[in-house]
């Protein structure tokens, strides 16, 4: 345990690790899931996993779907998992293959009234991001589109759902939803975008074909999975859990969330509060028995310690952050079969100064409950920010793809 891993350069790879790389590629651009990598990517790991037709790959952070999307391109069994509702919707909804005949003639059975009594949760989040009128429309939409039958039902809430960042005061901004725009949009042109995005998408299924392979998105939390995981042994895993930057997911797609999936504010801070440590509201869920903290860790915590933080709880998210991912990588080799890969595309991440190794530290994670590091191929750097450069200068950040073997 005591051998350094082998840190390769890969920045041939870089272009594809930004999802800005699918821009011109569908489904991939249907919806604009900022924190995942671009399907290029996914096709470059799966070559050198050695994969092969009727394979069946794993994501246990499904996220916006990229991995299951290309697999089921590709020809590979899929299935994928989140603690996020509207990631597991987001998968499920891009892997589905609809009918574009059946999905016009639903979507003139869908009505466009606003509803008086449609249910809106009590979120200031909500109040703050649509008009009430335009509110109204949203939910008395999203409850029209409730009484089509599956997959007509899935592709509208999904059409629905891909407009709300348009049409809402709300933006996402980095790691956070802020108000940024003070203009009114009216319920007409909520309606125009709705009728024209769904329009788009129909008229773009032809343009792509899905292989005849299962692929599903499950409900479940990485650190402990559910039995339709258990279930099965999987000839590769490939993901990208959240990177311990304070991205808070549960904030970032709130919208989504509200209108699709969470009916108040107290389900939302449970979900916020169940989610992997990677952001300073996660709380501990789980024990964990067997874990060692990595000497480097450790090291790096002591800095941290002499340096002012601008939240004080930045320490603990970090110690938890790794705990959290030794359950994963514990989970992973679990239902991973004998001699197979697992990549995980990580970042690493700077607090007050401090460069925190978070390829490093996984690899040696994995190391501890049972897996063999194969290497850790960096496939781009990345500045720090404004802040961090005029008071620590600049130190770029690797972002990388940690791989192990079985």
């Amino acid at each position: 345990m005591n051998n350094k891993v082998k840190i390769v350069e890969k920045l041939e790879w870089g272009r594809y690790v930004s999802p800005l790389s699918d821009r011109n590629i569908v489904p991939f651009n249907w919806y604009a899931f900022k924190h995942r990598f671009g399907s290029g990517l996914v096709s470059k790991i799966f070559s050198m996993f050695g994969l092969s037709k009727g394979n069946t790959v794993f994501d246990p952070f499904c996220g916006g779907g990229t991995t299951l999307v290309k697999a089921k391109l590709d020809g590979y069994n899929a299935v994928g998992l989140d603690i996020s509702p509207f990631s597991v919707f987001l998968a499920n909804a891009l892997t589905t293959t609809y009918n574009s005949n059946r999905l016009r003639t639903a979507s003139k059975r869908i009505p466009h009234e606003v509803y008086q009594n449609a249910k809106i949760p009590d979120v200031p989040i909500l109040k703050k991001s649509f008009s009430s009128h335009t509110l109204k429309y949203i939910y008395s939409l999203r409850n029209s589109i409730d009484s089509l039958k599956s997959p007509e039902r899935t592709f509208f809430l999904f059409s629905l759902l891909s407009i709300l960042n348009s049409v809402s005061k709300a933006k996402k901004s980095g790691g956070f939803l802020r108000i940024t725009d003070q203009r009114k949009v009216p319920v007409s042109s909520v309606k125009k975008m709705f009728l024209e995005t769904s329009e788009k998408f129909m008229s773009e299924l032809e343009l792509f074909n899905y292989s005849d392979v299962s692929t599903t998105a499950i409900l479940g939390d990485a650190r402990n999975y559910p039995d339709e995981v258990m279930d099965k042994k999987y000839d590769a895993i490939l993901t990208s859990p959240p990177y311990p930057n304070r991205h808070d997911y549960t904030r970032i797609y709130e919208l989504e969330l509200l209108v699709g999936f969470i009916e108040n504010n107290q389900s939302l801070k449970l979900l916020r509060y169940n989610t992997l440590r990677s952001h300073v509201e996660a709380k501990k869920k789980y024990e964990v028995d067997s874990y060692i903290i990595p000497s480097l860790l450790k090291k790096k915590i002591n800095e941290l310690k002499n340096r002012e933080l601008n939240n004080a709880k930045i320490i603990s998210m970090l110690c938890g952050y790794f705990e959290d991912m030794y359950l994963c990588l514990k989970e992973m080799l679990r239902v991973l079969k004998i001699g197979k890969y697992i990549g995980l595309v990580v970042s690493n991440v700077r607090f007050a100064g401090v460069m925190i190794p978070v390829d490093e530290l996984l690899s040696k994670i994995g190391e501890q409950v049972g897996l063999k590091p194969q290497g850790i191929y960096v496939l781009r750097y990345r500045g720090n920010s404004s802040q961090q450069m005029l008071k620590y200068k600049r130190e770029p950040t690797r972002e990388s793809l940690v791989v192990w073997q079985k």
